[in-house]
């Protein structure tokens, strides 16, 4: 990503972090946490980054319930696992000044209430804020870029993007190269293997790290390209990850069809996503129909539902 960007960003991450850090009161400490869970949830990079991690832990409700409601002292076993119940413990705190000392009391034996304010930074504050701030230097922080990719596409380039498109299946590489130079302005580094005997995803990022990026895009007319392109799709980055041992996968989907493409999945976090034999596959759903009538005016919408079930039938037909 853009250097300066993610400098300008980690600024800011730090001048939230240092306000919390210096808070001694406990009502101030809920105010100042609500405060930063504003800037937090405005910033779609440190959601993406966040999005990935909580998908590695999907089983914390219970451990979080118990550091909530029993006040029962719990860690997490790797720095991730404590960054992921930190990020979920201080998302219930703003509001609740009660709360704040209860928990800060159950891993501080004392009775004063600047200890249990620095036992919280130490147990839940320091680790998420870690883990954030050394990922932003590092890939995961794709899905931020997607998304302002799809803005960009949507707002900007849907008359020039819906031209390309329309010319079969050299349009779907030609909008694919269109997501690959944005991704190369962005400061991604990848090459491209557009023709690969083995079959190979299109695009492998950073090349210098160990942690590609495995991105495939796809096109949906509603037609020959309906649903069962769209799982077929889903299939190839779900062997794309099993073959390079990776746990993420990003499917981006560019609609040429008035109807709407339906997730009809289990993750209700910032983008649809399937969690299956332990891969993870992000959908990424651009619109570039040149909609004739604004969205109050084109009356009941109509969308090709894709379900779980959908989606993982096709993997398991092609291990058969």
């Amino acid at each position: 990503m853009d250097p300066l960007y993610i400098q300008n960003l980690r600024y800011k991450l730090q001048k939230r972090i240092s306000r919390l850090n210096s808070v001694s009161d406990a009502s101030l400490f809920s105010i100042t946490l609500t405060q930063f869970w504003r800037f937090f949830d405005n910033q779609s990079t440190f959601r993406g980054i966040i999005e990935e991690l909580l998908l590695k832990f999907p089983n914390l409700e219970e451990d979080v319930k118990k550091i909530l409601d029993d006040n029962q002292g719990l860690y997490g076993d790797t720095e991730e696992e404590a960054a992921a119940i930190g990020y979920k413990v201080l998302r219930q705190l703003p509001g609740s000044t009660e709360k704040i000392l209860d928990i800060g009391f159950s891993y501080r034996q004392c009775g004063k209430m600047h200890e249990a304010i620095e036992a919280i930074r130490e147990i839940f504050v320091e680790p998420f804020y870690e883990y954030v701030d050394e990922n932003l230097d590092e890939q995961r922080a794709i899905i931020s870029l997607l998304i302002k990719y799809k803005h960009r596409c949507e707002w900007f380039q849907r008359d020039r993007l819906w031209e390309l498109g329309r010319i079969g299946q050299g349009g779907e590489k030609a909008l694919a190269l269109d997501l690959y130079a944005y991704l190369h302005d962005q400061g991604i580094d990848f090459i491209i293997e557009p023709s690969s005997i083995t079959g190979e995803v299109d695009l492998i990022s950073a090349q210098n790290t160990e942690d590609p990026i495995l991105l495939d895009a796809k096109v949906f007319d509603g037609e020959d390209r309906g649903k069962y392109y769209i799982k077929k799709g889903f299939n190839q980055i779900y062997t794309y990850t099993q073959q390079f041992n990776e746990p993420f996968g990003y499917l981006v989907i560019y609609k040429l069809s008035e109807n709407d493409i339906l997730f009809s999945l289990k993750s209700s976090q910032f983008l649809p996503s399937i969690t299956y034999n332990n891969k993870t596959i992000f959908f990424i759903t651009i619109d570039i129909y040149p909609h004739a009538k604004p969205v109050s005016q084109r009356g009941l919408l109509r969308a090709t539902e894709i379900t779980e079930n959908d989606l993982i039938s096709v993997a398991e037909e092609e291990i058969k």
